[in-house]
């Protein structure tokens, strides 16, 4: 049974790699298609090769889809002649396309937080649509391009009006909980950071600094995913997100929350720098809170 698992698994990845490569002649340029970590490529081709039996990380990579935004003349205000860009966040599930793609869409030209909330819901409504088993980030591209111009006029009427605030806005959104790998955390200045964006963002969790670092944040989808995409901005030597959790659409986002709050933690360390604390007592913690699964999937090797 195990054997069978494992093949589904082998003909998913293998699926995935031929779409990924698909994307990279579409979108050649870097700054148009991103691997989250360009070394997941290696370890899947790896594992379907057999050499080696640990399940790789998911893939998940970045699109940066261009609208060209015509103008209208209507009773509104009109939409400026220019690109208008989105950036699509895509993370493939071990058994995609069986299951579907974690998709979500957001623009660095400060889109309204409602529309932007509007077009990742009405974006999973199509994908819905989509047979079992087939592709689906093509066709998600050609939905978001078919389907931007609406939402950057509707950005351009109402973003004119105000700029909205995260501390004024209710967390009614999907709750998510993510879990990103650093390489390390050491600078002071980037622990601070971490810390106070979470404030800001209305986010719960935890960080763990040393080699390696993680960040645990769970919240409202739409500020976690921007909490993230702010910080990947800093220097890093390597920054990804390991998982996602999605929670049920039918509870509240406080309802869900494991944590209190977001603090640092402290276990004991050893090496240099402080560097590396002790991961069993990190596991413990994860225990606590019912999320020692999350283990293997950070670290490659199961917890102790």
């Amino acid at each position: 049974m195990a054997d069978e698992v494992e093949d589904v698994f082998m003909d998913s990845l293998q699926l995935q790699l031929s779409e990924v490569e698909m994307l990279q002649s579409m979108f050649p340029n870097e700054e148009e298609f991103r691997l989250e970590d360009p070394g997941v490529l290696v370890d899947v081709q790896e594992f379907i090769s057999r050499r080696s039996k640990v399940l790789p990380s998911r893939i998940s990579f970045f699109l940066t889809v261009e609208s060209e935004a015509k103008q209208r003349d209507d009773e509104s205000r009109s939409l400026k002649n220019g690109a208008f860009i989105f950036e699509m966040y895509c993370s493939l599930p071990h058994d995609y396309p069986n299951e579907k793609p974690e998709l979500y869409v957001r623009s660095p030209q400060s889109i309204n937080r409602e529309i932007q909330k509007k077009l990742n819901q009405e974006l999973k409504d199509f994908l819905s649509t989509l047979d079992p088993g087939e592709l689906c980030i093509v066709p998600a591209i050609q939905w978001l391009q078919e389907n931007s111009l609406n939402y950057a006029e509707m950005c351009s009427k109402q973003c004119n009006n105000t700029v909205e605030s995260y501390h004024s806005v209710k967390d009614d959104g999907q709750f998510v909980r993510m879990w990103m790998y650093m390489h390390h955390i050491y600078s002071k200045t980037k622990r601070k950071i971490i810390l106070d964006w979470s404030s800001d963002y209305n986010l719960t969790g935890f960080s763990l600094p040393g080699k390696p670092g993680v960040v645990c944040i769970e919240g409202d989808e739409a500020n976690v995913e921007e909490y993230y995409s702010k910080l990947r901005r800093l220097n890093w030597k390597k920054i990804t997100c390991r998982h996602r959790q999605l929670g049920e659409s039918n509870l509240s986002i406080d309802v869900q929350r494991v944590f209190k709050g977001f603090k640092e933690l402290a276990f004991d360390v050893h090496g240099t720098r402080e560097g590396h604390m002790d991961m069993g007592q990190f596991f413990q913690y994860l225990q606590k809170h019912h999320l020692s699964e999350v283990f293997p999937i950070l670290f490659g090797v199961e917890g102790k």
